[in-house]
């Protein structure tokens, strides 16, 4: 008895120390300490910092693959690691790292559109990771003290090996003392990696917003000066000088909107909006809405259809919510073919306001809809493409009815066109002040 005592006992033991060393405490805080040091080489490259090229984002990921792993089978198959969340966030995460894998190894230097895409990707497993190393760590501490009960029955039929437990005892204390200072630097190391990570992404919303506020001076100036020679109140032009005056017009009013994209996409980062509510009429909002874009909407006709047949009495901000109809408009005229239809549709239920927009186009690629509601994301994203913008439009879509407790989604199949579909509540849950009641 006394002999199988000692082979349990020494067996238990090599367990504990083995799980600190290599287990799935080690590959857990392993694996959210490289998602940093790699979201934190993404942030740089962002904000093209001159020392870190794509070589080194690469290198970071590599590292990052290398960590991901399943925990040790003793938790792996208990009941309570089957059902939990946590578990399910790091297969996404598995799923994740193949998905972008291709991406991250095309990855050229500069191409900080892909790199924003991926920062914002893996940004969303920071908490998961870190719920999924407490979690690892509750269950290995089961195993622990069960360990530990173990050892404490088997020192009950081995008295004779009582100075030797002792001893034992005493190098446990010793390796979880080790292993908690261990754990307080890789805490302390992932720490200050998130906080230079959050310093890098502040840096960039306040660099869009600066050089949106500096651009946007200089061009309002510019664009009034055209808007003065395409008036004629400078006095006739030629029919060439005409022509071109209207053309740098309209690509100013272009450059103005990309900018005020660029200027909402920096509010929303910073949570800076106020919602004004009021009371306005729907119907009356999407006629004005279609009737701005009447200088974008060449062979093509934007028809209304009031299903409700009448006003559409609702409360909301009236000029976010033209907004997000415009956008819709907007994508809706540039991916339409010639000659189609673009169908604006405003309907009511008792308690919801119904916006259907309907484009007869291209369609949206199966492999682009999952990403359709991201920042600087288009479906054709090349050098060459045809339509124009900064891939914020949908994104600041979303935002807005979102915050005004509505929803969005869209249906859409390639080569016969794309539906999007806001539903938003009658009565808004936002104060007329802006604040949330």
């Amino acid at each position: 008895m006394t002999t199988l005592g000692y082979f349990s006992l020494r067996d238990n033991l090599s367990d504990l120390s083995s799980t600190k060393r290599q287990g799935a405490i080690w590959e857990a805080n392993q694996l959210e300490f490289e998602l940093l040091r790699f979201s934190n080489s993404l942030a740089m490259f962002i904000a093209e910092d001159p020392d870190t090229t794509a070589d080194n984002v690469r290198f970071r990921f590599d590292i990052l693959w290398s960590r991901q792993a399943a925990p040790a089978s003793d938790i792996r198959d208990s009941p309570e690691w089957s059902r939990a969340a946590e578990a399910e966030a790091v297969e996404q995460f598995g799923t994740l790292l193949r998905e972008v894998d291709n991406m991250v190894v095309t990855l050229q230097d500069g191409d900080t559109e892909t790199a924003k895409y991926l920062h914002t990707a893996f940004r969303e497993f920071f908490l998961p990771l870190h719920e999924f190393t407490i979690l690892v760590k509750e269950k290995q501490a089961e195993i622990d003290l069960e360990a530990r009960e173990e050892i404490w029955r088997l020192s009950q039929f081995s008295a004779m090996f009582g100075s030797i437990i002792a001893f034992v005892s005493l190098l446990l204390a010793a390796l979880f003392y080790i292993d908690a200072r261990s754990h307080r630097r890789i805490s302390s190391e992932n720490i200050r990696l998130f906080e230079e990570s959050q310093a890098a992404y502040k840096a960039k919303v306040e660099f869009l917003s600066t050089v949106s506020h500096e651009l946007r001076t200089p061009l309002t100036s510019i664009k009034g000066v055209l808007g003065l020679f395409v008036g004629g109140a400078l006095g006739p032009l030629s029919d060439k000088a005409l022509e071109m005056s209207q053309i740098a017009y309209r690509s100013s009013s272009k450059l103005e909107a990309l900018i005020n994209d660029i200027m909402d996409s920096a509010k929303l980062e910073r949570k800076g909006w106020n919602l004004k509510v009021k009371d306005f009429d729907l119907a009356q909002l999407a006629e004005t809405a279609a009737e701005s874009h009447q200088i974008y909407r060449i062979g093509r006709l934007i028809r209304i259809v009031n299903k409700a047949g009448g006003e559409i009495q609702m409360q909301a901000d009236p000029i976010r919510i033209e907004q997000v109809i415009s956008n819709l408009l907007s994508n809706a005229i540039k991916f339409s073919d010639d000659k189609t239809n673009v169908i604006l549709t405003v309907d009511r239920t008792d308690t919801e306001a119904l916006i259907t927009v309907q484009d007869f186009g291209s369609g949206i690629p199966k492999s682009f809809k999952s990403r359709i509601f991201e920042e600087f994301t288009q479906a054709d994203s090349s050098d060459t493409r045809s339509a124009g913008g900064t891939g914020l439009g949908l994104s600041i879509a979303k935002h807005i009815v979102e915050w005004h407790g509505g929803t969005i989604s869209f249906e859409s199949t390639e080569g016969l066109g794309t539906t999007f579909t806001i539903t938003l509540p009658l009565r808004s849950s936002v104060s007329p002040l802006g604040e949330t009641e």
